[in-house]
């Protein structure tokens, strides 16, 4: 049994390695041949001994060994398992050392040229095919010697060829031969570990695990070999048959397992992949997670990513490692290569040696790497090829077809994790530049407030100083034609007397509109202060009609009021309230038409009825005018606000009543609504508190 392990394949000194093979080799055929012609008659003994028996014995054995040999099997992911020293063992008892070792040199020599010509289950990877014959040779010393040596203790302990006789001390004589069998293969391939640069501990390891797998072996070689002084030769064949089906089943089993875990890994490996999808990562750490997830399903000992840069044309070598070192990155122009060649073709590309190159008519770019196997796919996301994956391997046909499916799944998935990935990187940018823009905008829109805040107090500044300096002569004007209009009515022609009254008429008019923008200035700028104070609202009522009644006899509108008795007793500012109701029944009566009536109607509002959230009180004024459009509600309370030009036409107005109005009601904590549709009159709700001086809290006033 030889256990093979190529884990340091790339540390060795190939020279050291193959010297030392053949140096045992040739050593081990010349003692074979040495000893096969000194011990010539004893072998020819064994034979006569054997006597009709020898040639199917040997036919047996030679078919047995040779099975063997070529259906070795990987046990794990560095040991191989091939039962030469098991087969070697049962033949040394029956057809002595010569023979045995023949047979054992010619069967691995012979299943190792096969794999050279790529004949059977087991095929070299042809990456030294030097090194495979001079391996040939090292056979000689590798089942060789050891045969001789196992033949000389046997003899030394009294055993004989052939065993005929099934014994107990047969028994230990065949199982001690075993050993110094195992012993002496294990001495001849200390040297071939020590040139392939194995530590004396891992030299243990391997020998421990290669004697426990030839010790689960050698009961049943010492059985086969007793067998025969029983049973024969036909023994000796059905053991054979039942050990190499044996075999047969064993390998299959380790060749279904690695597929099994090999497909776990691929699975694993496009699972690995398929996350980096949802998750955010520079372009560099993605490219090394999806190196991780490749890395264990395919060899990426010579592992490359390279990206194509569509402005330029060129090819990106984003990421290059060899031998797990990781090269710079570099560029190149699309062309000549095996990389270009994917990506112009956007296709898988699977090459098993250099010869094979010539049938895609395609030259590859010396890269400074000598490879034989060379995989590439395709990275392509919404349609388009963004890059290729590829990977080499020192070994021919390295990469199976399943290898190809696999690593273009990676690349498909690789791409869209990395397009993905940029348009992360390009929304962050864009994301970036807004806020900076909204950071900026924010801070013009700070200045132009502070700029506004300044205007609007300058405004407020003027229109107070202004609306002072504008009614002192205007109180003069209006003063002096109301003298003019009590003492010359007799005295001058009437024509110019309505002279004096429209004098007059347009002073008071004026100082009204300069007192209500006054109000509307100390409004925004939040400098008029209520004040409060116990109202009975049938007197202010009463007093608001009696001023009214003067604008409704003009118009011929009738006027109707009604408090109701349970209207308590509220605390307000007074002349505010006043300003209210007049402004809004005088708007009222503008808007009606002669012979119709406003009404003017008080109630309370219980506090989980009230839109404010407290005792209320509600002052309902409506008429029977001309109404307003729905799409002109929302807008009445602005100030300077006018309805459409028929109206305004026909009403004389300034537009800042009703935004006045809205005011003063707010600056008391209540609200004001209105109701309205054209040519059916309009309904203003005010609603306000019993008491101004609760407070409000959550947009809510509460008591």
């Amino acid at each position: 049994m030889v256990l093979v392990d190529p884990s340091g394949r790339e540390e060795l000194s190939r020279r050291k390695l193959l010297a030392t093979f053949l140096a045992q080799g040739v050593v081990g055929a010349l003692l074979l041949v040495a000893l096969t012609w000194l011990q010539r008659d004893s072998t020819l003994e064994t034979l006569e001994a054997l006597g009709g028996a020898a040639l199917p014995l040997l036919l047996i054995f030679v078919v047995f060994a040779f099975a063997l040999a070529i259906l070795k099997f990987k046990l794990t992911e560095r040991v191989f398992v091939a039962l030469g020293l098991t087969a070697a063992t049962i033949m040394l008892p029956l057809l002595g050392p010569i023979l045995t070792a023949w047979i054992a040199v010619f069967a691995a020599a012979v299943s190792r040229w096969l794999a050279i010509r790529q004949i059977g289950p087991i095929k070299s990877d042809l990456a030294d095919v030097t090194g495979d014959y001079v391996r040939i040779v090292g056979h000689f010393g590798t089942y060789g010697i050891p045969v001789l040596f196992a033949g000389s203790v046997y003899d030394w302990i009294g055993g004989i060829a052939p065993q005929t006789t099934a014994s107990w001390d047969a028994a230990w004589q065949i199982t001690l031969a075993g050993f110094a069998l195992l012993l002496a293969n294990h001495a001849v391939m200390k040297q071939v570990e020590a040139a392939y640069g194995y530590s004396p501990l891992k030299m243990l390891k391997v020998s421990l695990v290669d004697a426990g797998i030839y010790a689960l072996t050698l009961p049943y070689a010492v059985l086969m070999a007793l067998s025969y002084s029983s049973l024969g030769a036909g023994a000796i064949l059905g053991w054979a048959f039942m050990g190499v089906l044996l075999n047969f089943v064993a390998r299959n089993l380790s060749i279904t397992r690695a597929a099994r875990d090999r497909l776990v890994h691929q699975l694993a490996s496009l699972s690995n992949v398929g996350k980096t999808i949802s998750l955010r990562f520079t372009t560099d750490e993605l490219l090394m997670t999806i190196y991780k997830a490749c890395r264990n399903a395919v060899d990426v000992s010579l592992f490359t990513i390279a990206l194509y840069d569509e402005r330029d044309g060129m090819l990106a070598s984003e990421l290059d490692i060899r031998d797990g070192e990781i090269l710079p990155k570099s560029r190149f122009p699309l062309g000549q290569g095996l990389n270009s060649w994917v990506v112009l073709n956007a296709t898988p590309l699977n090459i098993g040696s250099t010869d094979e190159e010539s049938r895609f008519g395609i030259v590859a770019v010396d890269d400074g790497t000598a490879t034989e196997s060379w995989l590439g796919a395709p990275m392509i996301a919404r349609d388009r090829v963004i890059g290729v994956i590829s990977v080499q391997s020192y070994n021919r046909g390295a990469f199976s077809p399943d290898d190809e499916l696999l690593l273009t799944t990676i690349a498909n998935q690789a791409a869209v994790a990395l397009d993905n990935s940029h348009l992360f990187q390009d929304l962050e940018a864009l994301t970036q530049a807004l806020e900076n823009r909204v950071l900026e905008r924010t801070k013009e829109l700070q200045e132009a407030n502070l700029e506004l805040r300044a205007a609007d107090r300058s405004k407020s500044q003027f229109l107070a100083n202004m609306s002072h300096e504008l009614r002192t002569p205007l109180n003069s004007i209006i003063g002096f034609s109301a003298i003019l209009l009590e003492t010359t009515k007799t005295l001058i022609p009437a024509r110019f007397y309505k002279f004096i009254e429209n004098i007059h008429a347009s002073g008071s008019h004026l100082l009204t509109l300069i007192n209500d923008i006054l109000d509307l200035s100390k409004i925004e700028a939040g400098r008029i202060e209520l004040q409060p104070h116990e109202v009975d609202i049938r007197e202010t009522v009463a007093s608001v009609e009696r001023v009214v009644k003067g604008v409704c006899s003009d118009a011929r509108v009738s006027l109707v009021t009604h408090v109701r008795d349970d209207v308590p007793g509220v605390v307000l500012d007074e002349n505010r309230l006043k300003q209210i109701l007049v402004n809004l029944l005088s708007n009222a009566v503008k808007f009606s038409d002669s012979g119709s009536s406003v009404r003017l109607e008080v109630y309370p509002v219980p506090a989980a009825a009230s839109p404010i959230g407290c005792d209320s009180v509600e002052f309902k004024v409506s008429d029977d005018g001309i109404g307003m459009a729905a799409d002109e509600l929302p807008k009445i309370f602005d100030q300077f606000y006018q309805i459409d030009q028929h109206a305004r036409s026909i009403r004389k107005g300034t537009g800042l009543g009703l935004s006045l109005t809205r005011g003063f009601v707010e600056l008391h904590r209540g609200k004001i609504r209105v109701e309205s549709a054209l040519g059916r009159g309009s309904i203003f709700h005010v609603v306000l508190p019993v008491d101004c001086r609760v407070r409000e809290t959550g947009g809510v006033v509460s008591c």
